[in-house]
C-alpha cells in the first residue's frame, strides 16, 4: 500500500517499511508498542504518526497487537494449567493488550425522554 501522506519537509522521516515485520515480532513476545519504540530509538507517538501516515504499518500494528494479545492469553492458560505465572500481571497485560476483549468496563444505553431534574431544598 501507498503512504498516505508524505513527509513535508523538516527532518527526515526515520520510517522504515521493515519496521511492519519487527513490530509483529517484537510484539509476538508479549511486548508493548512503547518497547518497540525505544527498540528502534524512537518517541511511542512516533509510532502513532507512522501509523497514521502509513496505511501497511498501520495494519502491521493491529497484527502485531494481536499477537501480543495472544502471548498474553497464553501465558494466562499457562497459569491455569497450575505453573508459576503472575496473575496480576496477567490481567493487566489482557487489559492493556486486548481491552476489547478484557475490559471490566461495561456501556449502558438509555432510550426514552428526559424531562430534566426537580430540585428540592428542604430546610
Amino acid at each position: 500500500m501507498a503512504a498516505k501522506a508524505k513527509n513535508k519537509g523538516g527532518r527526515p522521516s526515520k520510517y522504515d517499511p521493515a519496521y511492519c515485520a519487527e513490530v509483529v515480532t517484537h510484539c509476538a513476545t508479549g511486548a508493548s508498542l512503547t518497547s518497540f519504540a525505544a527498540s528502534i530509538d524512537v518517541a511511542r507517538s512516533t509510532i502513532n504518526e507512522w501509523m497514521e501516515q502509513h496505511d501497511e504499518f498501520s495494519e502491521a500494528v493491529k497484527r502485531a497487537k494481536a499477537k501480543c494479545a495472544a502471548w498474553w492469553e497464553e501465558k494466562a492458560r499457562t497459569g491455569l494449567e497450575g505453573k508459576d505465572v503472575n496473575p496480576t500481571l496477567c490481567i493487566f497485560g489482557l487489559k492493556n493488550m486486548a481491552a476489547d476483549d478484557w475490559r471490566e468496563k461495561h456501556q449502558v444505553e438509555h432510550s426514552g425522554e428526559f424531562k430534566g431534574l426537580e430540585v428540592v431544598i428542604r430546610r
